[in-house]
């Protein structure tokens, strides 16, 4: 009789420690130490779990790559052309090769410098691009799975409980 009921109680502790890590996960905390509360404290880790708001670690870091690139402005000298001569690397406003003094036409040189720009821009746009994306990124079907199997869990819990109540008053 009471290797079922420690059997029970520890079914519930499992149940728990794994609805509340698959919640915990789902709003960017630690799965693992959010299980471990489950196992040790039940359905007070799981509401506790269910509570919590999401993590801000995903969003703060979006925020500061947005603003990162969003400030960088573009600096001729960060970039480089290569020589179309001896293959190398000098600086997009050179107007002559410092290794083989092949001489660039004033026209040629800021049209790279106007392209090296154009490509700058365009990065920026994608990168805004991608972070808009990532904030959307919601869905709603797994969400909904994630509420039921939640649901689910607190019921069994629920059950199980009265189920373990019913033993020792019995």
């Amino acid at each position: 009789m009471t290797i079922v009921i420690i059997g029970i109680l520890l079914v519930q502790a499992v149940a728990f420690a794994v609805l509340s890590g698959i919640v915990a996960n789902n709003k960017n905390r630690d799965s693992g130490m959010w299980g471990i509360l489950g196992f040790l404290f039940g359905v007070f880790a799981l509401v506790a779990a269910l509570v919590v708001e999401e993590a801000e670690e995903n969003k703060s870091s979006g925020r500061k790559r947005s603003r990162t690139s969003g400030s960088r402005e573009f600096n001729p000298d960060e970039h480089e052309k290569k020589c179309p001569d001896c293959a190398e690397y000098i600086k997009l406003e050179a107007r002559v090769c410092r290794y083989c003094g092949h001489e660039f036409s004033e026209e040629e040189a800021e049209r790279q410098v106007a392209q090296a720009r154009e490509d700058l821009q365009e990065e920026k746009r994608q990168k805004s691009h991608e972070s808009a994306l990532d904030e959307k990124n919601y869905d709603p079907v797994f969400s909904r799975k994630v509420k039921t199997y939640v649901l689910g869990g607190l019921i069994f819990g629920i059950v199980l409980s009265f189920i373990v109540i019913e033993v020792f008053l019995a």
